[in-house]
């Protein structure tokens, strides 16, 4: 994928250039406190400020508890209505458990928990958002299952079932005295719902349960909920669907994570266009931050600050989790339909607080292994594994703990009052925020200069040039004359603080469109003569190795294709030739070759391949090099192409075979 600029956040990016009331920023005066957030202008008295708090019936019952910011014990949901929530989202499964009734774990989430929490969130005065995944554990879009009891059912039969199933579920919550608010139908629904992974097929069941909701109770909001936010156009796409299969829905819903979904403000941009086609009211059905890069249960977090696949652009700290919190409402409130934001499992704190270096480490951690799989409180429990295949260990502990806004021990944080903030701001003393690490292009055999200083935005908006001094070792290796390829310097700014500079060697490309950002396929030329894979070019810098469109190819089995250039124009000379290839759910060794062939104008050729390993690992590429390839007067060509193969890996967990080749270089050396 490409590299992922370090940019500046919805909340500060153009404070040194614009007003802070354009940027979405209030004016408006402060209130003092530990951290600062700035007020977001024009929020709606009615804007969700929303909790998914799923996890909590499970935490509880396995002897988690929630304190404030004394040390007092208190209710979980009259803190988070304290910090500024105002609604709750509540995951619903139709039977997480196995034959001997033992729970998936992961909360353990059928309708009688939703019961329970929402029958508190209404009594605390709380809306209430019910989040049906029609699955028995978890549906996203990795793996979207059919529950147990529908397996074996027709489509038609399948349709009338989640019909009754949603309106049954519903007439649980209302006699309960459950006030819903809000109806999810389906959870991340890109690439399937219920067992189902076609488009008519998907959305025929998306319309059965909106029709459901509709038919019990008219002022239920119906959300429909998808992610990807930042692949161009896709959300676009999705809605565009749920028009022509006339879905009757109020709320289009996506999943936002900072870590994975880059800027902020390209958000509010997708949301913003697709409310203005659709006429459709918009919101982030899911977001988060680690407040610490630490793990606090014994089982280790899907955030992490050691992850590749993971970018950050605000700090591991709470004020950081808050601002990168603040900076999603921002994004979502700019949006005339803007309806609200949910931050995902806030409370999903561990049992027993597991200290490494703690002489009861082992006992703490045995407990916490109990606590997972008699109360379904870690992701998920042994007894899951039945149903997902995903479940490969009996100990599968929390992993979003670091994302909390309470501390391992359960005393809330300052980030819990973000929704508070939000409105009002707050401030404290003058932090750090980010550092924008700087992207620098260094010509092949040109000695270049390192920048002296790099731009540091603070908590207040403000941006300041620091000087950096850059890592004396490191800087050796691109001040001489380095080969091709991506450099990282660590370096140190002279007030404290790290940075890093990022130097990609590069020369003039003798490919046209090498990198693919005209969008198109432009020099290119693709022979499928089994018209599998939909090659084509994507926008989606989370998927590109650098910039923001890519060459890809996926299908929900095996493909196989050609794609090549012929460059006719060229200087005499050697040249190196290589591409970046990334994919997952695709079995090695894949058969996709890179390879360059030359011509000589007397009519002999020679060829140069380069078998590519697929790493099946998002983020994660190959890098497929030729040997040095020479040009001279005699040559009347050169064809560089890629074989693009793959054969389904239907163990990996993937719904299909993905594969991505990106920066395709032809460059002159000597």
């Amino acid at each position: 994928m490409k590299v992922f600029r370090k940019r500046l956040g919805a909340a500060v990016a153009c404070a040194s250039v614009l007003s802070l009331a354009a940027c979405g920023i209030s004016t408006k005066k402060t209130g003092s406190a530990n951290i600062t957030v700035l007020p977001v202008e024009n929020i709606a008295d009615d804007f969700i400020m929303g909790v998914d708090v799923s996890s909590m019936i499970s935490v509880e019952n396995a002897g988690g508890a929630f304190y404030d910011a004394n040390g007092k014990k208190a209710d979980l949901l009259e803190l988070l209505k304290m910090g500024g929530a105002n609604c709750v989202r509540i995951r619903v499964w139709n039977n997480p458990f196995d034959a001997n009734g033992n729970g998936y774990g992961g909360g353990n989430n059928d309708i009688e928990t939703a019961v329970k929490i929402g029958k508190r969130a209404t009594d605390a005065g709380l809306g209430v958002l019910i989040d049906f995944h029609y699955s028995d554990f978890w549906a996203d879009p990795n793996k979207q299952s059919v529950p147990k009891a529908w397996k074996n059912m027709t489509f038609d039969e399948k349709e009338a079932a989640l019909s009754k199933y949603t309106t049954e579920s519903l007439e649980k919550l209302k006699s309960a005295g459950v006030k819903v608010t809000m109806v999810q139908v389906g959870n991340e629904i890109n690439n399937g719902m219920c067992g189902e992974m076609y488009d008519d097929k998907v959305l025929g069941l998306v319309g059965e349960g909106c029709k459901a909701v509709r038919n019990f109770d008219k002022n239920i909001q119906i959300v429909v909920h998808y992610t990807d936010p930042l692949s161009e156009g896709y959300l676009e796409k999705r809605a565009g669907l749920l028009e022509k299969f006339n879905v009757d829905y109020d709320i289009f819903a996506t999943s936002y994570y900072p870590f994975w979904h880059g800027e902020a403000g390209k958000l509010s941009v997708t949301l913003k266009k697709l409310s203005n086609i659709y006429n459709k009211k918009v919101m982030v059905a899911e977001t988060s931050y680690p407040f610490t890069n630490d793990d606090g249960d014994g089982f280790g977090n899907v955030v992490s600050g050691m992850s590749s696949e993971q970018e950050f652009d605000y700090p591991f700290s709470v004020e950081g989790q808050a601002v990168a919190v603040r900076d999603v409402i921002a994004a979502v409130a700019s949006v005339k339909k803007g309806v609200g934001v949910f931050y995902w499992e806030p409370a999903w704190i561990p049992v027993r607080h597991y200290k490494p270096e703690a002489p009861n480490a082992q006992s703490v951690l045995e407990e916490n292994f109990k606590a997972w799989e008699k109360y379904g409180c870690g992701w998920a429990s042994s007894y899951a594994a039945e149903y997902d295949k995903e479940v490969r260990s009996a100990r599968n502990g929390g992993t979003w703990d670091n994302q909390a806004f309470f501390d391992f021990d359960g005393k809330c944080l300052d980030s819990i009052n973000v929704f508070k903030y939000a409105r009002t701001g707050s401030k404290g003393k003058l932090n750090v925020i980010r550092v924008e690490n700087p992207h620098v292009e260094f010509a092949y055999g040109k000695q270049e200069e390192l920048p002296k200083t790099v731009k540091v935005v603070y908590n207040d908006g403000s941006v300041k040039d620091e000087p950096v001094e850059w890592d004396a070792a490191a800087k050796k290796n691109v001040t001489g004359k380095p080969d091709f390829g991506e450099y990282k310097i660590p370096g140190k700014l002279k007030k404290g603080g790290n940075a890093e500079c990022t130097v990609n060697v590069t020369a003039s490309n003798f490919l046209v469109n090498g990198s693919f950002e005209s969008g198109d396929l432009t020099g290119w030329t693709v022979e499928n003569p089994l018209g599998k894979g939909t090659p084509k070019v994507d926008k989606n810098n989370q998927n590109a190795k650098e910039g923001v469109c890519y060459f890809t190819a996926w299908e929900k089995d095996d493909f196989e294709f050609t794609v090549s250039q012929t460059v006719k124009e060229f200087s005499a000379g050697k040249y190196k030739c290589f591409a970046y290839f990334e994919g997952t759910g695709i079995k090695n060794p894949s058969g996709t070759v890179f390879k360059a062939v030359v011509r000589k104008k007397d009519g002999t050729k020679t060829e140069f391949t380069c078998d590519v390993t697929i790493p099946n690992t998002w983020k994660k590429f190959f890098k497929a090099e030729l040997p040095v390839i020479e040009l001279d007067d005699s040559t009347e060509s050169i064809t560089v192409s890629a074989l693009i193969k793959a054969e389904f890996d239907a163990t990996s967990g993937a719904n299909g075979a993905w594969l991505v080749m990106d920066d395709v270089n032809l460059l002159l050396v000597e």
